[in-house]
């Protein structure tokens, strides 16, 4: 019996693997499959940016004159059919799981001892143990904190009514994708970040993120002092500024927590020390995902999953996160694969198609980017913002791990009508 201790993105592409090769596998699972991508994560976004941008898109064809009438939101119904297309997508990852000959316990307490795991309190056999229970939203410890009011990405949907004003603390990818969204829904929303706004993003753009937050009050290497109220938020405390508001959403990130595993070496965030085959200081026993700290990307919990399953069964491989592609979704996508290497970046406005054609108009259809080495044309990284531009990265950034160039890409006959128009970028370099 194999033993995999969560089942969000890595410990379910753990077990997958592991039951494809013949093996006896058991999840176990706190609430539900699917983790915090489907539950408090990446799909909790979407649904929220696709009513968000339905919104902006209606108001933008209004101004146009090309539609009317008005358009608002219904947000508790937004939340309560939320939450019924999360429930089946969880189901539909049980039932995946369960038929390819994973068993799965809900709500166990699960604790790994010197290696050994205990569940409920009880010894369990195992040959083989994969830790991939995730982290938790990391909060910081300030005056307040726990006041009626206050939320995180993990608790935001039990805030049933939209709040007159927010305060949203972060400057990362969550934060500002939260500020798009509420701010869209009609609240008056102040972003705090302690140091630079996306300071992932490529300052070209920077410009159509700002845009994209025109609404939001936005204050940059800021620090959150308090937040005030008697038994419900009245306001937060910043840099000595007092501002009032009626609800706080900590956008700060995730923190690997794993009090639940001793005996096993740690860094001193807590997060697990794993080898290059994702194996901990015991034998038998592995890691994978959020667990071992940043980068805390679902794809890159998936990729570690494999690893250790393949690890497992004596074929280990490495995961290779020395490029990362990542995106930002607000009212456009914003597509970044970083070079690791310099080279010379060609760069242009991004073309019309669907969902950006109206937006020629005002000249909102993003930007792209390109980085090439001046002698090889091997592709180096690349960068590109539009409506649906990060379909195109996941491919592009295979290609870039694979050393492709420019003069091998060049001949690419491209899907017609798109909004990213990266290919011709490429076949500019290439001339």
């Amino acid at each position: 019996m194999i033993i995999v201790i969560g089942g969000g993105p890595a410990g379910r592409m753990s077990a997958l693997r592991l039951a494809a090769a013949g093996k006896e596998v058991t999840i176990l699972e706190k609430r539900a499959l699917g983790g915090q991508c489907v539950h408090d994560g990446c799909m909790l976004v979407c649904g929220l940016n696709d009513a968000a941008r339905a919104l902006r898109n209606a108001r933008f064809l209004k101004e146009r004159g090309i539609v009317s009438g008005e358009i608002s939101i219904r947000y508790p119904e937004l939340i309560d059919k939320l939450e019924d297309v999360q429930s089946k997508l969880a189901h539909i990852l049980e039932r995946e799981t369960k038929d390819a000959g994973v068993k799965i316990e809900y709500g166990v307490t699960a604790e790994v001892r010197d290696g050994k795991v205990f569940v409920n309190d009880e010894l369990r056999e195992a040959e083989s143990v994969v830790i991939a229970a995730g982290g938790e939203m990391n909060v910081p410890d300030i005056e307040g904190a726990n006041l009626c009011g206050t939320y995180t990405a993990r608790t935001i949907k039990t805030m049933r009514e939209l709040p007159k004003r927010m305060v949203i603390v972060g400057g990362g990818i969550s934060a500002a994708e939260f500020a798009y969204i509420y701010s869209a829904f009609g609240v008056e929303v102040t972003l705090l970040a302690r140091s630079k706004l996306l300071s992932v993003l490529p300052e070209s753009f920077m410009k159509a993120v700002h845009r994209d937050l025109a609404d939001v009050e936005i204050f940059e290497d800021v620090e959150l002092e308090k937040i005030i109220g008697a038994d419900k938020v009245k306001g937060v405390v910043f840099n000595g500024n007092t501002i009032a508001c009626d609800a706080v959403l900590f956008a700060t990130g995730i923190k690997p927590v794993s009090p639940y595993v001793t005996g096993i070496d740690k860094n001193s965030d807590g997060s697990i020390k794993v080898d290059e085959n994702m194996e901990t200081s015991i034998k038998g026993v592995y890691a994978a995902g959020d667990i071992l700290g940043a980068p805390y990307f679902t794809p890159v919990s998936r990729l570690q999953g494999f690893a250790a399953a393949d690890a497992i069964l004596g074929s280990p491989r490495k995961v290779d996160l020395s490029q990362v592609p990542f995106c930002v979704v607000l009212g456009l996508d914003y597509m970044v694969c970083p070079a690791i290497e310099s080279g010379v970046t060609y760069s242009s406005y991004n073309i019309a198609g669907p969902d950006s054609f109206w937006h020629v108009a005002d000249g909102s259809v993003g930007s792209m980017h390109l980085t090439v080495d001046k002698d090889s044309g091997k592709i180096l990284g690349f960068a590109s913002s539009g409506p649906s531009t990060s379909i195109v990265g996941t491919y592009l950034g295979y290609l870039v791990r694979k050393g492709v160039t420019v003069h091998e890409f060049s001949p690419m006959l491209e899907v017609h009508p798109m909004s990213d128009g990266l290919y011709s970028l490429i076949r500019f370099a290439d001339e």
